[in-house]
């Protein structure tokens, strides 16, 4: 069993030669079980949850489980390997190394050289690191945060001023974007003063509003970052979604509004604007993500303070509009 020589690649943070190991468990299609085994005792590998099998010129062929190797112990273990698994380079971004590891089931994930030769791979307590930088980072991005030049994984270390400047930009165009709620209040003061019941349903509208985006710009992100998956099919599944929840929250909003103030026509208004409200907020919290990507932009990067605004002037506009309409 050969270990190739490595490169004199440059190995790049967050990338697969970042968390590549190269002491790991190798054998050759046509070398035996039985070897295969023996050769594992008295050996410390960096990664032993994996044999990686190779042809005679190093080469990825395939993988074999641990478990699946011990439950064989007849003939070659090209016969018991997973054939053309897939790899990735060590130039290679860690998410590319979840992505493949969470599709492929696998807990260990081969790091080949450009003519596929192995050169290592990424172990499981690295994916468990990549797994949960990657989470941090979106969660960072979901909430509009400019991602740290180091990583995630030291956004919380880093100094006051620093986490200050990454916070600040989305939310002061968020401060900004505001100013055309409170213009669109301000022209609806009238109404607002006529029936002082009508400002009560603000805050519920503004908060079903943002929650149903949420969920929506989650699932577009999802998407976007999936291979093989029709945005189309996504786009109308979220439609029909946020209309299903708009009108189930709107029923249950316009039987509440009746129970307790007795006021059909705004019962009425309430509950079509939680339901319109519902609808727009699915199909913008969709649309935005799929929008920064096609502009060439990060789909998550500040999605979300973006949509909370947008959502919020549909929804209430919507709503003053059928209270004009019904209720004055």
């Amino acid at each position: 069993m050969a270990s190739p020589a490595l490169s004199d690649e440059i190995f790049f943070r967050e990338t697969a030669g970042t968390y590549m190991v190269t002491h790991i468990p190798r054998a050759f299609t046509g070398t035996s079980i039985k070897t295969v085994i023996e050769s594992l005792h008295g050996n410390r590998f960096e990664c032993a949850d994996t044999v990686f099998v190779t042809d005679d010129d190093g080469r990825l062929e395939g993988i074999v489980r641990i478990s699946e190797l011990f439950a064989n112990l007849d003939g070659p273990i090209g016969d018991i390997m997973e054939p053309e698994h897939e790899a990735v380079q060590t130039g290679d971004d860690q998410e590319q190394i979840a992505v493949l590891a969470m599709r492929l089931n696998m807990i260990a994930i081969p790091v080949v050289d450009k003519d596929d030769r192995l050169i290592g791979a990424v172990p499981p307590e690295s994916l468990f690191r990549i797994l949960r930088a990657e989470h941090m980072e979106d969660l960072q991005r979901f909430a509009g945060i400019v991602a740290h030049e180091e990583g995630p994984h030291v956004a919380l270390d880093a100094s006051l001023y620093n986490r200050f400047r990454r916070r600040l930009p989305w939310l002061v165009f968020g401060l900004i974007a505001s100013s055309f709620i409170t213009a669109l209040m301000t022209g609806f003061e009238q109404t607002l003063s006529e029936n002082v019941a009508v400002a009560f349903f603000v805050p519920a509208l503004v908060y079903v509003a943002g929650a149903i985006g949420s969920q929506a710009v989650s699932v577009a992100v999802r998407g976007l970052s999936t291979e093989n998956i029709s945005i189309g099919r996504l786009l109308q599944d979220e439609i029909i979604i946020g209309l299903a929840i708009g009108l189930t929250l709107g029923a249950i909003t316009f039987v509440s509004v009746f129970v307790f103030f007795g006021d059909i026509a705004l019962s009425l208004a309430v509950g079509l604007a939680v339901l319109g409200g519902g609808a727009v907020s699915a199909v913008v919290g969709f649309v935005l993500p799929w929008s920064f990507q096609r502009l060439g932009s990060d789909p998550a990067l500040g999605s979300g303070p973006v949509c909370t605004i947008v959502q919020d002037v549909a929804s209430l506009s919507l709503y003053f509009v059928l209270v004009i309409t019904l209720v004055i």
